[in-house]
């Protein structure tokens, strides 16, 4: 199906659909959790799953390899299962998000860690990011009967590669509810990606030179409501880390409240509370930060001030 007006597939999605989207799930979530305790505020957690890609993207830090080389490390189906065994004891009913620093299908256990998550997190929302060139109809079946929610096809090369995908779809008999297609190329209206210098690791990309400057003294809601967990179990501050800067614990050997509540993040929190993005990597961030999350920045803050009065 398309859209008439621009003769583009109902499954492309350009960014205001793409935060809108966001903010419809991140309302499901509340509905469901009321709020009702501190590690309710993590909506999502992300998951880098390993240290490959097959693309060198000229907006991704992997465009020159000397900033950020390809390394053969993946999370395990071992280390899946701790982590989300942590999460499912904690009630986790959010969103999993496999996306992260490379492409998910080179993880050659990608398949089974997707199955590990859907067992333990029945009520979560299992999404991964490809670009899908390690994609056939065979491996599709194999995503969605592991358990997957929701596959996001991040395209980069022209639109005719939507009628390569919608076959290979058809084919799987996958819905088109069960997938979106987000474009990178050109200048399609509303189309396109959003750029952002990947918290200054990337310098070579058309980023305006006042964004950062013009963001000082705005809080950032990420390390509010998003969970970043590296492929060893290192949690980083932020999914934009890509710098690795700030690890703020380990999932695979800390419980999820003492890696959310750590001191390392709750010191990065209080400033980014204040609007304060003055440490690294966040004063050479251009990141807004602001657009998603306020109810666990919210939730999140009022844990921070009731903790105070209670001391």
């Amino acid at each position: 199906m398309k859209d008439n007006k621009r003769n583009i597939p109902i499954t492309a999605v350009d960014q205001f659909d793409f935060l809108e989207h966001r903010r419809e799930q991140e309302k499901k979530h509340f509905d469901a959790v009321k709020g009702s305790t501190p590690l309710d505020s993590i909506l999502t957690v992300e998951i880098n799953t390993t240290e490959l890609c097959n693309r060198t993207c000229v907006f991704c830090p992997r465009h020159d390899p000397k900033v950020f080389p390809n390394r053969n490390l993946h999370l395990t189906v071992k280390g899946a299962t701790t982590i989300a065994e942590e999460l499912a004891d904690n009630g986790f009913r959010g969103k999993i998000s496999f996306s992260g620093f490379g492409e998910n299908l080179l993880n050659p256990n990608f398949r089974e860690i997707v199955k590990v998550f859907r067992y333990n997190l029945p009520y979560a929302t299992l999404e991964c990011n490809t670009n899908g060139d390690k994609l056939d109809s065979d491996y599709v079946i194999g995503l969605y009967k592991s358990g997957l929610d929701l596959l996001y096809i991040n395209l980069y090369d022209g639109i005719e590669q939507m009628e390569h995908f919608d076959t290979m779809m058809a084919d799987a008999r996958v819905h088109e509810d069960q997938y979106r297609y987000r474009m990178h190329w050109g200048d399609f209206e509303k189309h396109g990606l959003i750029l952002n210098n990947r918290s200054g690791v990337v310098d070579w990309v058309g980023v305006e030179d006042d964004t950062v400057e013009n963001l000082k003294g705005k809080p950032c809601h990420y390390p509010f409501y998003k969970m970043f967990v590296d492929w060893n179990g290192d949690v980083l501050f932020c999914s934009n880390d890509w710098g690795r800067e700030h690890v703020v614990g380990n999932l695979l050997t800390m419980s999820l409240h003492d890696v959310w509540f750590s001191k390392p993040m709750t010191k990065i929190r209080k400033k980014l509370m204040k609007g304060d993005r003055s440490m690294s990597p966040c004063n050479k961030c251009s990141v807004d930060g602001s657009l998603f999350g306020k109810p666990s920045f919210d939730i999140v803050k009022e844990y921070y001030e009731s903790s105070n009065n209670r001391k």
